[in-house]
């Protein structure tokens, strides 16, 4: 709450600021009409009435508005750099918040084997299923980050709940379903990432409108959105759970294809098959370039796509 209150203030406070410079260059445009029209007039008494008090008069007022509009125009230009000073404090601000969170989450998964580097993992996924999808470099990167901190809401959920064995209760269930919104609460006074920041809300919905928090379906939900739904039901599926052991990468696949479209979107799939294979590819390529010599240690053996997705 209180974060959230805090980029209210801050908004408002940038809205002020974005008005009041708005207002004065109003007023310098009003100024400077006002000077030519007084110049014009004076021009215009000089020709008629050719009295040099009446010029005299004209040119004082002619002055006094030329040296408004130059004091409105200074005031305009301090606005402007106080503005831009305030952006990149805010800037600054928002990635110590970021770092802050992520240390956060990475000491909360090494406190259990099974969640060790699952965000990282999680990450490197999302990444690449987006960059196979066509996505820009900008959204790509900014989706890899937040895929880093997607689940920070979970630590609002007791760890009993998290770690049960067995399957959850009505009630357990309704806890965990609350996390999405939670994490994404959580990241929103993270403007920096505003444009991604929807996959952290919907990667729980499903294409057949099952999934939650709020039961989206099909083009509802973002792409970026079923693009992180599917890294991390991959990840989780692939390793160990305290409620059922991890299962192989290819059963992992089929399970993601068994359940879509219906559950997952089939594109996104069918990405993180290409990330997989191309990185199992490279992987036996280096190890078939290693130069063979009789003293020289037997290549180690081409890592399963299991630990490729892990990597």
């Amino acid at each position: 709450m209180e974060s959230g209150s805090g980029r209210r203030d801050a908004k408002g406070e940038a809205l002020k600021r974005v008005k009041l410079v708005a207002g004065a260059g109003e007023i310098i445009r009003s100024v400077g009409i006002s000077a030519l029209a007084i110049a014009l007039a004076v021009y215009a008494m000089v020709l008629q009435e050719r009295n040099l008090a009446v010029a005299m008069l004209g040119g004082t007022v002619l002055l006094i508005a030329t040296s408004t509009m130059l004091q409105v125009s200074r005031a305009v230009r301090q606005l402007h750099r106080q503005h831009q000073t305030a952006r990149r404090a805010a800037m600054r601000a928002e990635r110590h918040y970021f770092k802050v969170l992520r240390r956060i989450v990475l000491a909360v998964e090494h406190r259990e084997p099974y969640t060790r580097g699952r965000s990282r993992r999680i990450a490197f996924l999302a990444r690449r299923i987006a960059e196979t999808m066509g996505l820009n470099r900008t959204q790509c990167r900014l989706l890899g980050l937040v895929a880093q901190i997607h689940d920070i809401g979970l630590l609002a959920v007791p760890d009993r709940i998290l770690n049960k064995p067995g399957r959850l209760g009505r009630e357990e269930f309704r806890s965990v379903r609350k996390h999405p919104e939670t994490s994404y609460r959580i990241l929103e006074p993270l403007t920096f990432l505003g444009e991604v920041l929807p996959a952290v809300r919907y990667h729980h919905e499903r294409m057949n409108g099952s999934g939650y928090p709020f039961g989206q379906q099909q083009d509802e939900i973002p792409l970026i959105a079923r693009i992180l739904a599917v890294a991390d039901a991959f990840d989780a599926m692939t390793h160990d759970r305290p409620h059922r052991p991890a299962l192989p990468p290819v059963e992992a696949l089929n399970e993601l294809r068994r359940c879509s479209p219906a559950g997952y979107d089939p594109e996104c799939v069918a990405a993180l098959e290409k990330v997989l294979n191309a990185r199992h590819l490279r992987a036996a390529h280096r190890a078939s370039t290693v130069p063979k010599h009789p003293d020289s240690p037997r290549p180690r053996q081409t890592p399963s796509t299991a630990r490729l997705a892990t990597s």
